[in-house]
């Protein structure tokens, strides 16, 4: 990452999902700011590779290992972040797993996997760190959904659902947050160039031809971390971009049936994927 952002110098960041992709492009980015930076990662290994290239860089950084399924894990890593450095000035909660694959077929595990990692998840980290900012009388929470996470995501039904939820989640708090000096930012991008696809839980469809039938341009990972670190320095409700899912996110809200029309369309396309055209 190039030069880095105003407004995070000298502050504590516990960034998740922090070993690969969005995570550690934020943390890189992050440091660059001078910001200290907790790298946390279920792929521990992973983000003590980062971590040690990041001090190596010159920044500030330590990396822990992180299920962030696990509640009690959770809270046990944040407060040790918070002890170590006196505090936690943000937390962003990032860590997600992609999920594609036409609903019929997306059986309940499935489900599960994707609301406990993408919204419970989410839900963890607040819990974690909401109590502990409020007493410290400020805080920031920055929590990744995505486009889908305002608009339909054909295909993409369980990762769509736990997106809204982020979004509805982050809406809440930051209500809730205005007069205990939180803020909490939702951030809603559209297609990173990152591993989430490679990564992702596909089902009765080509990972090859998902990333194909994409209709939106893929986006690069450093102007995409600066948008969403501005964003957050000034501190945003939401950070939507580029400038495509603005427009589709203005036209759902002026005209949601047109959105759903659209949207039907890309689920008819989208069914040829698994090379099978299938009807009721």
């Amino acid at each position: 990452m190039s030069e880095g952002i105003g407004g995070f110098a000298g502050k504590t960041a516990f960034v998740t999902g922090a070993g690969s992709g969005l995570g550690l492009g934020m943390a890189q980015m992050l440091a660059a700011s001078g910001a200290r930076v907790v790298l946390a990662d279920i792929d521990g290994a992973a983000s003590a590779t980062a971590a040690r290239a990041i001090a190596a860089a010159g920044g500030t950084a330590s990396a822990v290992e992180l299920d962030v399924c696990d509640a009690a894990a959770f809270e046990d890593r944040f407060a040790a972040a918070w002890a170590a450095h006196g505090r936690v000035d943000l937390l962003f909660n990032n860590a997600g797993i992609g999920a594609a694959g036409d609903a019929r077929d997306v059986d309940l595990a499935t489900w599960r996997r994707v609301v406990e990692i993408n919204l419970m998840g989410v839900i963890h980290g607040c819990h974690a760190a909401w109590q502990r900012m409020a007493d410290a009388g400020g805080g920031q929470v920055v929590n990744t959904a995505s486009a889908f996470g305002l608009l339909p995501g054909p295909l993409y039904a369980a990762y769509t659902a736990t997106k809204h939820g982020v979004v509805g989640l982050s809406r809440a708090l930051r209500a809730e947050g205005r007069d205990l000096g939180i803020g909490v930012t939702a951030v809603c991008p559209g297609f990173v160039r990152t591993r989430i696809l490679d990564n992702a839980v596909m089902t009765g469809v080509d990972r090859a031809r998902v990333e194909a039938a994409v209709p939106f341009r893929f986006l690069e990972l450093e102007p995409s971390v600066r948008t969403i670190l501005r964003g957050v320095a000034r501190d945003r409700a939401r950070v939507v971009f580029p400038w495509e899912i603005r427009l589709l996110w203005w036209l759902d809200r002026l005209c949601p049936a047109a959105v759903d029309a659209v949207s039907a369309a890309a689920a008819r396309r989208y069914r040829k994927l698994g090379g099978r055209e299938r009807w009721p």
